[in-house]
């Protein structure tokens, strides 16, 4: 009775049935699919599939699995059942996933990614976060193999920081980033896209998302397709796209007044919030003065760190010289610059805040208080140290500053456009500030105090003559252009200072700030509910 085969019929089952009934043990051979049968067995009438492995190189197997009783199915069921289930058999792949994501009511995408994931799990391939944190911390071998040198990393720190905040950590992400990159489709992350548009968090926030995903997804399959398991054939994220389109950014750029404007604009509002990090501000409040891309400003070292130095000139007492390394810039060389007196003022402020706030000392000079508690709690286990445990020291991100200017500009929920109020653009970025120094010196025909100050190699695309630029490289380049930079910084300080302390009177910062109190006072109740409940979270992860 094995060897012939047999259609699959009421009349087959009633047969089956009857067997059953008589305490008898057989098996049906279906014709179609080819693997499905019906076992009679124990009492039992129920489906199996049956089939031969045919995967390349490996020894062929036979693998049988029960499906369920006769009576679970309707006869279109089990034929899809058990045809998708003998092609995962036949490919080395997992029956069981087609099986019971099937019996949950799963489509054939489900099964797919069951499949897959299925898969990923037996092979321990990565996840999507695993592969973006590979991708981030790749390094590049040292051309003479014989150095003792330690590896560096091919990716700046602005460029790792830029893949952590607006690809790996994005709230919207967090779910997919837990998946194996093999499960991922193409819907996924159009959906993760279309929260990250809709969060409010400016125009281009999903498409650089979008970007970011894309090539680290082009790596893990031609450099790590092992790890990833992701399939030439089938490269379906290069069907992810986006609608931004970059605006001329070249005319993004604030007076001396405007800037002055929004510093006092920033002062005024900020510590209203009540649950904001005086980091935040202070970085903020000396962007203008130490006019470096947002990630080169976030991530500068503390105070006490020996990256700063007393500026030796007499008649600069009271300044201090900071450097950056060249792997923490973009121009990949080394830069310094003497940093005013007001700005270490507000970097003193700041650190003051952040030990109140961690109960420790933090490396950064922009800390994050993120973890207070936790930190605080093991802060206070420490002996003979009073500094922030290093796995949760942390620097803020150049996307808190651009979130605080977009709450300015209203996109917040229920927040209103307080730029708009004051007078300043809607749309405000920490970069703009870089191209005001420029608008401001070329007004004067002093490009090259602001080719030295924001370290430009000067090109057209800084929109200087070449007389400036000639100036700029050859004369100026000397001693790292510090005292040039000063003298620029000088009067920079001197137009902009002024206008800082005149819009601090104006009543339309007034008017700014009583709007912000309004929509605190809406907003507050839960904005402190959220807080007394963290604080009570990291308490006991602490004490655990």
């Amino acid at each position: 009775m094995a060897n012939k085969r047999y259609a699959l019929t009421k009349e087959l089952l009633s047969e089956a049935t009857a067997k059953r009934d008589a305490d008898a043990e057989c098996q049906f051979a279906i014709d179609n699919p080819r693997g499905l049968n019906i076992r009679v067995r124990s009492g039992e009438v129920a489906y199996y599939v049956q089939a031969r492995t045919r995967v390349r190189g490996q020894k062929s197997t036979v693998v049988k699995r029960r499906l369920g009783g006769v009576g679970d199915f309707t006869f279109a069921q089990v034929k899809k059942i058990a045809t998708e289930a003998i092609f995962a058999i036949k490919n080395g792949r997992d029956p069981d996933a087609v099986i019971e994501t099937r019996l949950m009511g799963g489509d054939e995408k489900s099964v797919a990614v069951a499949v897959d994931r299925a898969e990923a799990l037996k092979g321990e391939l990565w996840t999507f976060e695993t592969l973006i944190n590979q991708y981030a911390r790749r390094t590049k071998s040292s051309k003479d193999s014989a150095r003792n040198e330690a590896a560096k990393l091919r990716l700046a720190p602005s460029s790792i920081t830029e893949l952590e905040t607006r690809l790996r950590d994005r709230p919207e992400n967090a779910e997919l980033k837990k998946r194996f990159v093999k499960e991922l489709r193409l819907e996924d992350l159009e959906e993760v896209r279309d929260r990250i548009d809709a969060s409010g968090s400016g125009p281009s926030a999903g498409a650089k998302y979008v970007d970011l995903a894309k090539r680290v997804l082009r790596w893990g399959l031609k450099q790590k397709r092992r790890f990833t398991g992701l399939e030439p054939t089938a490269t379906w994220w290069e069907a992810l796209s986006h609608e931004y389109e970059m605006e001329d950014r070249s005319k993004r750029y604030l007076t001396p007044a405007q800037i002055g404007m929004l510093i006092a604009l920033l002062e005024a509002v900020r510590p209203l919030g009540g649950n904001n990090n005086d980091a935040v501000l202070g970085a903020l409040q000396v962007s203008w003065m130490i006019p470096q891309r947002s990630s080169a400003l976030v991530n500068m070292l503390a105070l006490d760190s020996d990256r700063w130095v007393p500026d030796p000139a007499p008649e600069r007492a009271g300044w201090r010289v900071y450097t950056w390394k060249p792997d923490e810039v973009k121009n990949k060389r080394e830069i310094k610059l003497s940093v005013p007196p007001i700005a270490i003022e507000i970097l003193e402020r700041v650190a003051r805040y952040s030990k109140q706030q961690l109960g420790a000392v933090s490396t950064w000079a922009f800390p994050q208080d993120r973890n207070k508690y936790l930190v605080r709690a093991l802060a206070a286990k420490q002996r003979n140290n009073n500094s922030v445990p290093a796995h949760l020291d942390k620097a803020i991100t150049p996307s808190s500053l651009n979130h605080a200017l977009d709450a300015l500009a209203g996109r917040k929920p229920g927040w209103p456009d307080l730029l708009t109020v004051v007078g300043l653009p809607n749309r405000i970025g920490p970069h703009d500030e870089r191209r005001s120094v420029t608008s401001f010196f070329e007004n004067f025909g002093e490009g090259a105090y602001a080719s030295a100050l924001l370290d430009h190699r000067v090109s057209g695309a800084d929109k200087m003559s070449r007389e400036v630029a000639a100036i700029t490289q050859s004369v100026y380049s000397a001693a790292d252009r510090v005292v040039f930079k000063a003298e620029g910084m000088l009067i920079w300080m001197e137009a902009v200072l002024p206008a800082y302390e005149a819009a601090k009177k104006d009543p339309r910062l007034a008017k700014a700030v009583e709007m912000r109190k309004a929509a605190l006072a809406n907003g507050l109740p839960e904005e402190k509910t959220r807080g007394r409940a963290k604080a009570r979270s990291a308490r006991a992860l602490a004490s655990a």
